[in-house]
């Protein structure tokens, strides 16, 4: 991934942009490709750091690192947009430890939704989901961006039909220096964190830093334990005033706890009680025991960014990628006969298992985990060209991904520890609920041009993408079905316009078309192994591509005292996607069209005697626009309202910071949501109020602005569900997300 380039610029002209960059270092934002250098004092951003002023003609939220640094340091990514307008934030997790939560925007699920990090795509090729509290540190985030509408015509995704979430890493400084942190609170939550910033090296245009930091905790509900261990890395290479290379390095390692997800009639019968958690003790048979439900993933990401300023028409930005992870997630506690079973779907078993731990009446007590090993990498390249009035981008990626799956089972002794071995049969052959191999290619061609008339006040971008999508696998296990494929190609064209009223007001309209493929795991059988040679799953092999054709009207006003905009939206999407499991058994339906309308708002001012307000909310309305027939029975959903897709949410934020006290709080309102399809079971509205109260010392010697602050999560300690886990046809085939109980973290932190 190295990149080399002929360095054109004179050594003056190199030493004096190194010394207006150090000049700069305190207060200048960072940047990626194509983005503008911006100079300001963070404590004096409008809302604290919950909005961003944007000039681009479609919704985009930005959270900057000023409100993340205040958070949790634990925050995984999906909990940082939760006071954005139009994101539904589900949390399982009271400090984002693990990837029991959940996102919706404007109605489609976070399966539908595009995740980029460092430039690199992030859903799971396997279910789409993001897995956010992988990617990095928060301390070590420099921004979160929301668009709620389709992605950047560069973006390197096939699966946002239902908007993007874009996560940048914090560019390493240019004076040497460092952060420490140590943070202890509720659940016995232990978290250590260092950071160390080489500043720039010589004169040789390179800085670096390089991150740890060490999480343990308690299960905030039922029996567990956390643990995770994070390593973040990034160089810079400065080329030129305008030219650049970075290469980020992500590791992370951890073993986290499972979180039950009730049914509606559960919670309204135990609430948090134990009728709803996992068991701590075992006893044979216990299918809820909870070592059975333990996951460990361990993975790492390599990303690349360059921009390089050719001349003064031309300029390229080139990011390769490669993603490893590989890990399990549980199914549960089962008891597997010993004989007479079934191997990988329909070949019976001629013997008996071997080298089985503890059983009993012919059965065997043992852990069953989905494993999965995946990989994908990619390269995307857009080349920019400056003629005049006209802005071109001319651009290519291309995207590989290697997805195995299997679904193996490890035995458990008397105590109900799990073995290290997993069960085989006599011949030494592993015993396999289900297997399967997907590699997915992906070619994306995409062209566009903005046009800038009337002294620069009036932008016109028109652009187009095609896509084209090649999967094809193997179920490798003994039955009728073996190699299955599918191929696609979308045309995506889109326009915009904006219009700069004056220095203040700013007038945009958009059409813009997405997509998201058909999930991997859909196209095989699944057999109801190791038990019999039924089918479990039945292949869906008609799938298409989910296709969402989007508008927006907007508008937004800044001044020196409050920037705002108010967004109206309209989406409508045909073979609309769905996956789920009902009544435990898989799903995946294409459900016709889909219409989501409404409106978004976000409000920030500047700070008044220290204080920072920030208000958000969106109007939804979101409906099926066809029944919907599932396992041979057809539902009469046309007309209903969208599950996970409240009507009204609202959110108000307001920091303090005098430079010495700081602190915030904040609360998020969430209408009623539809948790079935026909909308005859729903979950309450909620409200949660969090607070965060801190204060900061001038240097002392060696420590540089050592602070001390208490995040505190669900202020008010309300119980209710957050909302849903997966979606069934009718009441009572549907489970929902628990929000975590009262919980704080106090946290010291120190630069050096």
């Amino acid at each position: 991934m190295a990149a080399t380039v002929k360095h054109s610029a004179s050594a003056h002209n190199a030493q004096s942009a190194a010394t207006l960059a150090h000049a700069k270092r305190t207060s200048v934002e960072n940047t990626g490709p194509g983005e503008t250098i911006s100079v300001s004092v963070s404590r004096h951003r409008p809302g604290g750091g919950l909005i961003k002023r944007e000039t681009a003609a479609r919704s985009v939220s930005t959270i900057s690192h000023e409100f993340i640094a205040k958070q949790s340091p634990a925050s995984n990514t999906l909990a940082l947009v939760n006071l954005s307008p139009g994101a539904n934030v589900a949390m399982g997790d009271p400090f984002g430890v693990t990837d029991q939560s959940a996102v919706s925007v404007r109605g489609l699920n976070q399966q539908e939704i595009g995740y980029i990090f460092e430039g690199a795509p992030m859903n799971d090729p396997d279910n789409y989901t993001p897995n956010s509290s992988e990617w990095v540190d928060s301390e070590n985030m420099e921004s979160v961006q929301l668009q709620q509408g389709a992605p950047d015509i560069e973006m390197p995704t096939v699966y946002s039909a239902g908007g993007t979430m874009n996560v940048r890493i914090r560019n390493p400084e240019y004076k040497r220096s460092g952060q420490v942190d140590v943070s202890y609170g509720t659940h016995q939550m232990n978290r250590q964190f260092i950071r160390y910033d080489t500043g720039e090296i010589g004169n040789t245009g390179l800085r670096a830093f390089a991150s740890f930091s060490n999480l343990t905790s308690r299960a905030w509900r039922g029996p567990g334990r956390n643990n995770r261990r994070h390593m973040d890395f990034k160089v810079i290479k400065d080329w030129a005033p305008e030219s650049y290379t970075s290469l980020s390095f992500t590791y992370n390692n951890e073993s986290t706890a499972w979180y039950s997800t009730p049914s509606l009639s559960a919670w309204n019968k135990s609430g948090l009680g134990g009728g709803i958690n996992l068991d701590g003790t075992y006893k044979f048979g216990d299918s809820n025991y909870y070592k059975g439900f333990q996951t460990n993933w361990t993975d790492y990401l390599l990303s690349s960014q360059s921009h390089f300023k050719l001349n003064q028409q031309f300029s390229l930005d080139v990011t390769p990628y490669f993603y490893h992870g590989s890990g399990n997630y549980p199914l549960g506690v089962y008891t597997v006969p010993t004989s007479g079973t079934y191997y990988d779907g329909t070949q019976p078993i001629n013997g008996q298992l071997a080298g089985n731990t503890y059983s009993q009446d012919g059965n065997v007590a043992a852990k069953w985990d989905w494993y999965g090993r995946e990989s994908y990498t990619g390269l995307n390249a857009a080349m920019h060209y400056d003629a005049g009035i006209n802005h071109l981008v001319f651009g290519a990626w291309y995207g590989y991904s290697d997805m195995n799956v299997s679904e193996p089972f490890s035995g458990l002794d008397e105590a109900g520890n799990v073995s290290n071995s997993l069960l085989k049969l006599t011949d030494g052959t592993v015993l396999n609920g289900w297997r399967y191999h997907t590699i997915t290619q992906m070619v994306g061609l995409y062209v566009g041009d903005e046009v800038r008339l009337l002294n620069d006040r009036l932008h016109i971008n028109v652009g187009f993408k095609e896509v084209m999508t090649a999967r094809n696998g193997t179920l490798q296990q003994p039955g009728p079905q073996y190699a299955v494929g599918y191929n696609s190609a979308e045309p995506l064209p889109r326009m915009s316009i904006s219009y700069k009223v004056n220095d203040n007001i700013q007038l945009f309209a958009n059409a813009t078309t997405s997509f998201r493929v058909p999930m991997g795991s859909a196209f095989y059988n699944q057999y109801n192994s190791p038990y019999d040679a039924s089918l479990y799953q039945t292949a869906n092999t008609h799938l298409k591509d989910e296709y969402s054709i989007a508008e927006e009207l907007g508008a937004r006003y800044h001044n020196r005292w409050v920037m705002g905009s108010v967004t109206l939206f309209n989406y409508n999407f045909v073979h609309h996607a769905i996956n789920e499991y009902i009544n435990a058994v898989p799903y995946f339906l294409d459900a016709g069209g889909m219409t989501s309308r409404g409106v978004d708002a976000e409000l920030g001012f500047t700070p008044w005697h220290h204080f920072s307000p920030y208000v958000s909310g969106e109007y939804l309305y979101a409906t099926n626009d066809n029944n919907i027939t599932i396992g041979g029975v057809t539902y009469a959903t046309k007309g209903k309202i969208a599950t996970s897709a409240p009507r009204w949410m609202a959110a108000i934020g307001v920091q303090y910071d005098d430079g010495t006290f700081f602190g915030s709080v904040s609360m998020k309102y969430v209408d009623k949501e539809y948790g079935t399809f026909m909308n005859d079971e729903r979950i309450p509205g909620h409200k949660q109020v969090d607070l965060m109260l801190g204060a900061r010392t001038h240097d002392i010697g060696f420590f540089k602005k050592p602070n001390i602050r208490l995040n505190i999560v669900n202020l008010g300690d309300t119980h209710y569900l957050s909302g849903v886990y997966s979606t069934g046809a009718v009441a009572g085939t549907s489970n929902y997300y628990v929000a975590p109980s009262f919980a704080c973290l106090a946290t010291v932190s120190t630069g050096f």
